[in-house]
């Protein structure tokens, strides 16, 4: 061995003292790095990071090991091993980005991670310039993995939930789990981010369908923790079930008072139960069949609301784009002509199925009525 690989064969074992609980793995990087298996000590070197006790020591470990092979390492993997700790990286972070400045995915992946960074430590502003120029290299790019695409939409959450607004940390947050699901996360950040998209969800704004949701296993997830009501309070929105939700606020007023976003909110979400209890009332009356001029007094039975209050949650649905219609002030209804797609629960597929076999039955009897009326063009 020349003079460099043995001043680094020396820090190894002077690393392996200084933390005897990580010693075999020092050992076994000095092994993997003498017969230049590049593949086994990256994956090592990774599963190292992995581990508490390295925080410590990653600064001086890449400084003095990991750049003498750098090079030879996967990009992305170097990538990865740059940015294992926040709090040690930041030394050579910016250094990192020179590493990787012509490629898409590591590239991205390292600027995805500064941005993380620079957001913890309060820069705001640098961490979204991060975040923009990782866009730029991402969007319209063919095959970027999922590993990159999770850490940008990852960065992206953690932005918007810093910043707001709650609608766009809501939609990067469903995104990073459609690359990312919970079941690969720790325990701690997958509740972390159940519980936040819960939040958004109430309190994001065009926000009137949480089907999507209601279908992850995000749900799940907060059932089984102190975080229940919150699914039951999705659920209860997601039904415009007014009834329900009153029952949960009465009944778990304590939480919900506990969440700075829900309590500044209150008038919001009273007017968000109303919409979407006004576009599951509507939703019955849509589709072939159906009586889509629907009386002012049905809309404010359904929806709690004094007949005076029925034009206007009608008029502020109609701005919003959940509902299109035609309102008739003189007769006091509204004829619906479209309601918001939305993704279908097992009790709103059985009504569209009764209103289909309603329709054919309809149809059906038309056809043998024309028969019997125009036998010269049965014949």
């Amino acid at each position: 061995m020349d003079a460099k690989s043995q001043s680094i064969v020396a820090f190894l074992q002077s690393c392996g003292e200084a933390a005897p609980s990580l010693a075999p793995n020092y050992a076994r990087m000095e092994e993997l790095y003498k017969r230049k298996l590049w593949h086994q000590l990256t994956v090592l070197l990774e599963e190292h990071l992995g581990e508490e006790a390295a925080a410590a020591q990653l600064g001086g470990l890449y400084e003095t090991f990991v750049s003498d092979f750098k090079h030879k390492l996967n990009k992305l993997a170097l990538a990865r091993i740059q940015c294992a700790d926040a709090d040690e990286v930041s030394a050579f972070a910016e250094a990192a980005l020179a590493d990787h400045a012509g490629e898409l995915e590591s590239g991205a992946f390292v600027l995805c991670e500064l941005s993380r960074m620079l957001l913890r430590f309060g820069k705001q502003e640098a961490a979204k310039e991060k975040l923009d120029a990782a866009a730029a290299k991402i969007e319209g790019a063919a095959g970027v993995t999922p590993e990159v695409q999770a850490a940008f939409y990852r960065a992206r959450a953690g932005y918007y939930k810093v910043l707001g607004p709650a609608a766009e940390f809501y939609r990067a947050a469903l995104l990073l789990l459609a690359y990312a699901p919970l079941s690969s996360m720790p325990s701690s950040e997958a509740l972390e981010i159940s519980f936040d998209l819960g939040i958004a969800a109430l309190v994001g704004e065009k926000l009137y369908n949480f089907g999507e949701l209601l279908e992850h296993p995000v749900v799940a997830t907060l059932e089984q923790t102190q975080y229940a009501w919150l699914a039951q309070l999705l659920r209860a929105f997601n039904a415009g079930d007014i009834e329900q939700y009153e029952a949960l606020v009465a009944r778990e007023h304590m939480q919900l008072e506990a969440q700075p976003a829900l309590l500044s909110n209150t008038l919001f979400l009273k007017e968000k139960i109303t919409l979407m209890c006004l576009t599951q009332t509507l939703f019955q009356r849509t589709g072939p069949g159906a009586d889509r001029i629907v009386p002012f007094a049905h809309i404010a039975t359904a929806a709690k609301l004094r007949m005076e209050e029925v034009e206007i949650c009608l008029m502020r649905a109609l701005s919003l784009g959940i509902i299109r219609g035609v309102i008739d002030q003189v007769n006091q209804t509204l004829r619906v002509t479209w309601v918001q797609p939305r993704v279908l629960q097992q009790p709103q597929i059985a009504t569209m199925a009764e209103r289909l076999q309603s329709w054919a039955s309809t149809v059906s009897s038309t056809l043998t009525e024309l028969d019997a009326l125009t036998p010269e063009f049965a014949a």
